[in-house]
């Protein structure tokens, strides 16, 4: 069976001659999120042409216009170049040329794009304020005007034109499009404190999220696992500072970003039109701190900050001062402050507010705060301080609107996920779908938005056009440490409730033509996998099922492991390990290996990637040898499982590996081995990994010549039938 990837389908409709079949121009495409408003101008269409003229208005190339959080907001012109950079990816026979010019320049132009900037009244938000990310489109058979009342919403002009064009196979029809957000804040949270993510991951999400108009990024940078009484329990600190004064809390240099590293993902993010939002937690989830000075602890609870001693805020102050400033490239930040000792209400109102005249002074930001339940009758957190709603048992989001706070929803029950929590957890690791689309409401139904935060009493929810909800933020936890063992399972977590929010957040629920449920199915999975600028699902483009199959003992001319599968992935072999021009394998995958093994050594590779490798191990019993991947340095090896041992008259061992985002099995000579589990916490509560497949290179044999030899290995896309899968000879 044939399966090309969509990205090698959209290569071939990169030239008009090769499009012979009309538009369907009776309704929009099922773009994620959907337009606000579109009108069919005709029966033509603009098709990709081989040469595509990006044309930036020579009088607002320089603008950098933006009323969103960024400080570093990227130019019409930087805009531009990003999207000619996407459509070349998604169409690879398509080239795309940047330059500047006019509206007259496009009397002599066909196959054009025009991004330019004018006023527009209509480009408002649900509260009726205006905003510089809408946008107009017009699209005619001989270009494309994207006008826009801002250089942000000349790149979402961007993301619906590329959007139609892959949905549509490289054609749009003739239309007028007009469109804009109704709520600034559309966001992701998730949380790096407890989990690694290197930073090639995080500029990854952006670049995923963005295709469907993301504008903040919540990057959780601190935090702790329940301690339950242990100090030294797992506790992070993400920013990495050469200070000695911070030594004891920056440890681990290797589970950092440095400050090129942070300040490289703000620049990358915000060419994408995603601002990021740091967050430094404190007073409470606040161990990484009390246990680099555990005289700033409270006696009670060692995750929390005594802050009424007396050094304990100026501790706090010198981190954001020594550390955040010279890293944070927008006008809001997050200190967290949730979760505290309600016995001191008064104290910790004090702490929130001092901390955000001291953040204000030092480098003129507004902080953001998780809703916390602290009862005072005395004192309470300024009306600056912008309130993050996430429970009801914490805050009333509506008594805070209309007490004059301004308040983000990232609601719980609808937004909320925790990756690896057990199956009696109130998270679940995906959102809940049917409460998205048909729950905002007990009783009645509809689909969410963010001025719905109560969903069984519709009195708890402000009105649409409120100016104090400010939007929502999507919410990923890791309650339970690293225990994801990659990053790619966070992505699995999020990658389809994520389009959903942002949808709901970009258009009200109420407005015509709001996207449907069945819209969106129908459209998500060609989206999700063109994403441009980044593969998080590492997808390999292959002419089949068969991605690569390699007989070592097959050279070719050139000296280099001919790749027999047909999509001419050779690879060289050299110092005993075949390199191939591949790198991870993403699910659904089938491995083969194929081993001749008399001497079977007891750890080592047998294939490696970028993301993962896998090999052998020792038992966890004692008793011979596993199999295990490694991830970021860490060994999860097989539970429970020796290989057999192998001899001269029985020198074969076939492996293979069965992985999709729920779980990856191993069997041995055709004989199910058992799947990768990790226990969360160090319980006996055992979850799933979902590991993808190390293919950059591969072991020919071991440093003995005598020892393990690889007979054959191949990768398949989509899950095989293990008793079916036929060797080569």
């Amino acid at each position: 069976m044939i399966t090309l990837t969509l990205r090698s389908v959209l290569s071939l409709f990169a030239a008009k001659s090769v499009l012979d079949s009309a538009p369907d121009i009776s309704s929009p495409p099922n773009f994620v999120p959907a337009v606000h408003s579109f009108r069919a101008t005709g029966n033509n269409a603009f098709y990709v042409p081989s040469n595509l003229h990006v044309i930036v208005d020579t009088g607002n190339a320089s603008s950098t216009q933006d009323d969103g959080l960024t400080l570093i907001p990227p130019s019409l012109h930087d805009f531009a170049q990003t999207f000619a950079s996407d459509l070349q990816e998604l169409f690879p026979r398509t080239s795309a040329a940047v330059s500047l010019g006019s509206e007259t320049t496009l009397n002599r132009l066909s196959d054009y794009v025009f991004l330019t900037l004018g006023q527009n009244s209509n480009h408002t938000l649900a509260d009726g304020s205006s905003t510089t990310e809408g946008y107009e489109l017009q699209v005619t058979a001989r270009g494309v005007k994207v006008n826009a009342s801002g250089p942000k919403g000349a790149f979402w002009g961007t993301r619906t034109l590329l959007q139609g064009l892959v949905l549509t196979n490289g054609q749009f029809p003739a239309s007028v499009i007009n469109d804009q957000p109704d709520w600034r804040t559309r966001g992701l949270m998730l949380d790096v404190g407890r989990h690694w993510y290197p930073i090639d991951f995080l500029k990854e999400v952006c670049a995923y999220a963005s295709w469907f108009k993301m504008s903040e990024f919540h990057v959780h940078l601190s935090d702790n696992v329940n301690p339950r009484g242990h100090p030294d329990a797992y506790a992070r600190f993400r920013l990495w500072t050469d200070n000695p004064a911070f030594a004891g809390l920056v440890p681990f240099k290797n589970e950092t970003y440095s400050r090129t590293e942070f300040d490289d993902l703000q620049q990358t993010c915000a060419k994408r039109g995603i601002t990021i939002i740091p967050e430094i937690e404190s007073p409470g989830h606040a161990l990484v701190i009390t246990q680099w000075k555990p005289e700033l602890a409270l006696s009670t609870d060692i995750t929390l900050l005594n802050i009424t001693y007396p050094e304990t805020i100026p501790t706090v102050k010198s981190i954001w001062k020594g550390i955040i400033p010279p890293m944070v490239s927008q006008q809001y930040v997050s200190i967290g402050a949730d979760e505290y000792d309600s016995d001191l209400a008064d104290d910790y109102n004090l702490f929130v507010n001092t901390m955000s005249d001291f953040i204000a002074q030092e480098s003129s930001k507004t902080i953001r705060i998780w809703g916390t339940n602290e009862p005072s009758n005395k004192t309470s957190v300024d009306k600056n301080i912008i309130q993050q709603h996430w429970d009801f048992g914490q805050d009333d989001p509506f008594s805070l609107i209309r007490s004059g706070w301004e308040v983000i929803n990232s609601e719980d029950s609808f937004q909320y996920i925790v990756t690896k929590d057990p199956p009696t957890s109130a998270f679940p690791p995906q959102l809940n779908q049917t409460r998205l689309w048909d729950g905002a409401n007990v009783g009645t139904g509809g689909i969410w938005d963010p001025h719905v935060f109560d969903r069984g009493n519709a009195s708890n929810n402000p009105v649409l056009s409120d100016p104090r909800v400010a939007g929502a933020i999507m919410a990923v936890w890791n309650d339970h440490g690293p225990n994801a063992t990659t990053p790619l399972e966070a992505f699995y977590c999020f990658k389809e409730g994520l389009p959903v929010v942002l949808s709901a957040n970009w258009q009200a629920a109420s407005r015509p033509g709001h996207l449907t449920h069945e819209q969106f199915l129908a459209a998500y999975p060609k989206l999700e996998a063109n994403a441009p600028g980044q593969n998080l699902d590492r997808r390999i483009a292959s002419k089949s099922q068969l991605v690569a199959r390699y007989n070592p003992s097959s050279r070719a001319v050139s000296g280099a492991v001919k790749d027999t599968s047909g999509n001419g992935y050779d690879a060289q072999p050299r110092d005993g390990v075949l390199h191939t021009p591949l790198s991870s394998k993403g699910h659904n995958y089938t491995i083969l290996l194929s081993l001749r093994s008399p001497e079977l050594p007891v750890t080592g590779s047998l294939l490696s990637g970028p993301d993962t490798s896998f090999g052998l191990a020792a038992s966890s019993n004692g008793n011979g040898t596993t199999l295990a991947f490694t991830s970021y340095n860490i060994v999860y090896p097989l539970f429970n499982f020796s290989l057999p041992a192998t001899s001269s008259t029985s020198p074969e061992l076939e492996i293979i590996l069965l992985g999709t985002e729920n779980s990856t099995s191993a069997y041995v000579d055709r004989r199910y081995a058992g799947d990768f589990v990790i226990a969360l916490d160090g319980t006996t509560v055992f979850q799933p990994m979902a590991f993808v497949a190390p293919v950059q290179q591969i072991t020919v044999r071991n440093a003995n010549s005598t020892g393990m030899q690889l007979n054959e290995f191949a990768v398949w896309d989509g899950l095989q039938n293990v008793s079916e899968i036929s060797r080569m000879q």
